[in-house]
């Protein structure tokens, strides 16, 4: 196994574990995994809605799909007398704005959204969003530069390749992550309601978040020379994060090659499990088809993912 130190830090070296990898992809293949539709019609638009409406929702949904908690604070509640909770609460917010007024997500509304606005979407029972201010800007900035260079969000989006979606994706402030994380859920999203039909599916990758780079890191898909920071919560570089997820990302589709599951309904798994029961705190490692193998539970460390800068990459 080669390691990949960071030389400009102090933190620890990582590095893949070929055969964790390698049971992992073992138990992914002996379960049947089904691909998630997106049509949940308290998160997504209806099919049958004006296809320019549809780019535009998950687009703009995607651009601000980035972490809604923060440790001191949590973005959650009832809507309708159904608990949301994180981004299942965004898409929600951004549903009863869609049935209601779904010009709101066309590229001339969001060029000129102001933070008025902004709070039809980012603002729940009289709490705003962390950094709504922030999500308020990539919306604005997503309309202004789809106006100016493509016209609509149909003239953008519409595009034979996932390589392709990815270069026109990099235009957009919402979307320099390095690790590409909002552009790959993106290109899920789009091929999955079938508003895409990407002639290079080997393009596909998962899109790292925090969710998918714990499980990496309690399966020990990837390990490191001490988990010393890991542990200690202490937060990485920016550099440092940016080397460790294109690592996870390289695994997971190690993981994907051998199971002979493809990324995107790959990711849809691993999100849910991540969400639901390999969960930060008080994971239910009884309902986990890899509590056999899983090196957090064999060591009785239940690592955090990595501590990194907030941001709006993922």
């Amino acid at each position: 196994m080669k390691e990949h130190a960071d030389s400009t830090t102090l933190f620890a070296r990582f590095f893949p574990d070929e055969n964790a990898i390698l049971q992992v992809a073992r138990v992914i293949s002996g379960i049947r995994l089904v691909r998630d539709s997106y049509d949940d019609p308290r998160l997504f638009p209806p099919r049958n809605a004006p296809i320019e409406y549809q780019f535009g929702y998950f687009a703009a949904m995607v651009a601000i799909d980035h972490r809604t908690g923060t440790p001191l604070d949590s973005f959650e509640g009832y809507v309708e007398g159904e608990f949301f909770h994180g981004s299942d609460l965004l898409y929600r917010l951004g549903m009863l704005i869609f049935y209601e007024d779904p010009e709101f997500f066309s590229p001339v509304r969001l060029s000129n959204l102001t933070y008025n606005d902004a709070r039809r979407l980012l603002e729940f029972n009289g709490k705003v969003l962390w950094d709504y201010h922030v999500r308020t800007f990539l919306l604005r900035d997503l309309g202004l530069k789809t106006v100016k260079f493509y016209g609509s969000f149909e003239n953008l989006l519409n595009v034979e390749s996932i390589s392709e979606l990815i270069r026109r994706l990099r235009l957009f402030r919402a979307h320099e992550d390095p690790v590409a994380k909002k552009s790959y859920l993106l290109a899920k999203f789009l091929e999955g309601r079938e508003l895409a039909n990407f002639r290079d599916r080997d393009n596909a990758e998962v899109p790292v978040d925090n969710h998918i780079s714990r499980l990496a890191i309690r399966l020990g898909i990837i390990k490191f020379s001490n988990y010393e920071h890991i542990e200690s919560q202490i937060e990485v570089p920016r550099k440092y994060d940016v080397r460790l997820r294109l690592e996870i990302r390289k695994a997971w589709r190690k993981v994907s090659m051998l199971s002979k599951v493809d990324p995107f309904t790959l990711d849809d798994f691993l999100w849910s499990l991540g969400r639901k029961v390999c969960r930060q705190s008080k994971p239910l490692c009884e309902s986990c088809p890899f509590n056999k193998i899983c090196l957090a539970r064999i060591s009785g460390k239940f690592w955090l993912e990595h501590c990194h800068t907030l941001t709006w990459y993922y």
